[in-house]
């Protein structure tokens, strides 16, 4: 899209506002809002913004370029007041065309083209994540209490989302966004839509727009969305999974299937399953970034806390579910709602391409239900498991060459020292837990 198709839908739409869109290192998404009138101007020179408040550069060399990528912009429906516009903007040096190596975005699309140096240049990463999020009411006293008590596949009434969820999904169809499913999940007040397979840049944009679109609406009902992965104690918590595939888009050929192989899987994806879990200690950092997603990550509530694969055992890190053809993809499971998602794709991509020119092959895969396996049973079969807490996960992440030399030095210094930040403040922190465990009252 150019910026003449641009401006001809700012005004067939009678848009007043662009909101620009871009994420931190953290995944929090920030807006910045510009007038319709003057976007072109905005489009063709970029718009300067105080990286220093955003935790993305120090307060001494703050300013940083956003350039909107015109082919994100998109009309959204009737959510506010006035008519707006949304588009996902790169992040550049100050007083240059040169991009900000920190920027999430450039740092998902250069390990794309650095996969398509080793795997060809027609070859594109396909991603899709089933999104998760979870819908609360506050009751008088100000406590938040989920918005119904329906199980896996409810129906309404019992499902008292539904309606929502419609809303939701004729608005993103209204902006050419396919929802394939959506349905209320397996606890209380949990809620998932599915998307269609998009290439892993596409779909990162899309999901921040959804998790926007989302929390507006559910907000102007007087609802809270979350996506945090493990509101309560005692219950089932909230993740994303993440599907991926690789596809010769010139050819029409997807490099993880091969009618011949084991389980209908290529070579690559047999290789590319054993580099994910050779990595899969230190791409927690990526796909489980917060304090919170170790809450999530324990044995018992169907999360993925061991190391291993399969195809239909939803007790693993990588699955493989049902598909052949172009179909055929791996399910990373430990993905929450709390990453930044252009930096946990980037790093499945990075962390499963280490080994398909080392050709290692994956163990068998792990069928039984490993949460019922003893500890000594899980040590016979090879079955190591995720970190513990974010602090392990930092660590094993500053230890794997592969992934600080894939994403980059700088990058990874720099989302180390900010989480570890998060960390220490957590650790820090006095918890309700401690007053109840040590106040001795």
């Amino acid at each position: 899209m150019g910026i003449s198709e641009v401006s001809e839908a700012v005004q067939k739409n009678n848009v007043k506002e662009v909101v620009l869109h871009f994420t931190d290192l953290s995944g929090q998404q920030h807006s910045l809002w510009v007038p319709a009138e003057l976007f072109s101007k905005v489009a063709e020179d970029g718009i300067h913004m105080d990286g220093s408040s955003v935790a993305m550069v120090d307060i001494s060399k703050s300013d940083l370029k956003l350039m909107p990528d015109l082919e994100t912009f998109i009309v959204l429906p009737n959510l506010f007041s006035q008519k707006v516009a949304r588009v996902v903007c790169d992040i550049y040096e100050p007083e240059s065309n040169k991009p900000f190596k920190l920027d999430p975005r450039f740092v998902l699309k250069k390990a794309v083209e650095d996969a398509k140096k080793t795997l060809g240049k027609h070859v594109q990463y396909y991603t899709s994540s089933e999104i998760e999020h979870f819908l609360f009411r506050r009751n008088e006293n100000g406590d938040i209490n989920f918005l119904d008590q329906g199980g896996y596949l409810a129906s309404a009434p019992t499902d008292a989302g539904a309606d929502l969820r419609l809303e939701i999904t004729q608005n993103l169809r209204s902006m050419g966004i396919l929802v394939e499913k959506h349905h209320h999940e397996v606890p209380p007040g949990k809620y998932e839509f599915n998307l269609a397979y998009a290439n892993a840049l596409k779909m990162a944009d899309t999901i921040y727009l959804m998790k926007f679109i989302i929390k507006l609406m559910a907000a102007q009902r007087g609802l809270i969305a979350s996506f945090m992965p493990k509101p309560f104690h005692g219950q089932y918590g909230c993740g994303l999974h993440t599907h991926v595939s690789l596809i010769d888009d010139d050819e029409k050929r997807n490099l993880f299937y091969d009618a011949r192989g084991n389980f209908g899987l290529s070579k690559i994806a047999m290789h590319f399953i054993a580099s994910l879990l050779l990595h899969s200690r230190g791409l927690s950092a990526l796909a489980s970034p917060s304090v919170n997603s170790y809450k999530r990550l324990v044995p018992g509530w169907e999360a993925p806390v061991y190391i291993s694969w399969a195809r239909y055992n939803r007790s693993v890190l990588v699955r493989v579910p049902p598909g052949k053809g172009l179909r055929t993809r791996l399910e990373y499971r430990p993905t929450d709602g709390s990453c930044n998602f252009y930096l946990a794709f980037a790093g499945i991509l990075l962390a499963g391409l280490d080994n398909i020119k080392s050709k290692i092959e994956p163990p068998q895969p792990i069928e039984e239900d490993i949460y019922e396996m003893t500890e000594k049973e899980r040590e016979e079969r090879g079955i190591d498991v995720l970190p513990g807490n974010l602090g392990e996960a930092l660590h094993e992440f500053s230890r794997d060459k592969w992934l600080r030399e894939s994403l980059g030095e700088a990058f990874c210094n720099k989302y180390v020292e900010l989480k570890t930040k998060e960390w220490r403040e957590f650790n820090s922190s006095v918890h309700e837990w401690e007053r109840k465990r040590y106040l001795d009252v």
